[in-house]
């Protein structure tokens, strides 16, 4: 089965359809199906897991293909996803080093060559429970993922999430938080703790340099009390990964992640709103096959 999420990218990955419906043409077996509102992806998904599909290929961004991940982690059958990366972030493809031309990103999504890489589970405060492949985050960037999620258009892409990242700056208290590390407590106060499976987020920020999708870990980078003005200042550095460097941020690897403090903290999964904490993190490692070069 083949995913698109039309609005993906400001509507490129919707510009693709015509040229993927001349790939399939000669695939009677394969099934396109174009989402038309917030769930449908992981609905889609779903419905290919029960009917035995081998392989859900998603055209979208990371928003899309956590719903295919939870399609198909939620199912019995041993599906594999492949990846064209047209999202405004694609944080994902970029841990996994996919290409980002379409055509050349279509063929390793429809090829044999897959890897298996790890996947967490994410339980918020109202019970709500998620899994996600690329990174999660508390607080700050939270916050941005909240209002980032009535963007669109410019505004939902690195210009809009960069205006929108100094908006929320200037109205954002930094938090107070109990973080569990595999039951070790370290408590903070903070700007932002990021959750990540693999280097990247938040648009190709390198938010946990020596993360790996495939290495059994979470990596937390936790942001602690800095000002305002520091962060602005850092912005440059998440980029390069060198924001590990500052004496304010602090980096971890735990199988299981806890966070308590200050409420109401946000909480997002792959930049999408995750209700607010508490919330509970743990790692699988080794379930989920993803088509890779």
């Amino acid at each position: 089965m083949i995913i698109v999420n039309p609005t993906a990218g400001s509507g490129r990955a919707a510009r693709l359809i015509p040229w993927i419906r001349e790939r399939l043409a000669p695939r009677p077996d394969a099934e396109l199906f174009v989402t038309t509102r917030h769930g449908d992806a992981e609905e889609a998904t779903a419905r290919a897991v029960a009917a035995g599909c081998d392989r859900v290929v998603v055209v979208g961004g990371d928003g899309t293909i956590q719903e295919v991940v939870n399609g198909v982690l939620d199912g019995s059958a041993p599906t594999s996803i492949g990846i064209v990366p047209v999202g405004s972030g694609n944080d994902l493809a970029r841990s996994l080093g996919l290409p980002t031309d379409p055509a050349e990103a279509w063929t390793v999504a429809i090829g044999r060559g897959t890897r298996v890489i790890d996947a967490a589970t994410a339980t918020n405060g109202e019970g709500r429970r998620r899994w996600f492949a690329s990174a999660g985050g508390i607080g700050f960037d939270a916050q941005v993922a909240e209002a980032m999620s009535t963007r669109s258009g410019w505004q939902a892409g690195r210009a809009g999430y960069l205006l929108t990242t100094l908006s929320e700056l200037r109205r954002f208290d930094n938090r107070r938080l109990r973080i569990d590390l595999d039951g070790e407590p370290l408590e903070r106060r903070a700007l932002l703790v990021a959750i990540a499976n693999g280097p990247f987020y938040g648009g190709g920020m390198r938010i946990a340099p020596d993360a790996a999708p495939d290495d059994g870990w979470l990596d937390l980078c936790v942001v602690g009390d800095v000002s305002r003005l520091t962060a602005i200042r850092e912005l440059p550095n998440l980029y390069r990964g060198t924001h590990v460097r500052n004496p304010a941020v602090s980096v971890h690897r735990a199988r299981v992640i806890e966070v308590t403090g200050d409420e109401p903290t946000h909480a997002h999964l792959d930049g999408e709103p995750f209700g607010t904490i508490p919330l509970r993190v743990e790692i699988r490692a080794g379930c989920l096959e993803v088509a890779t070069p």
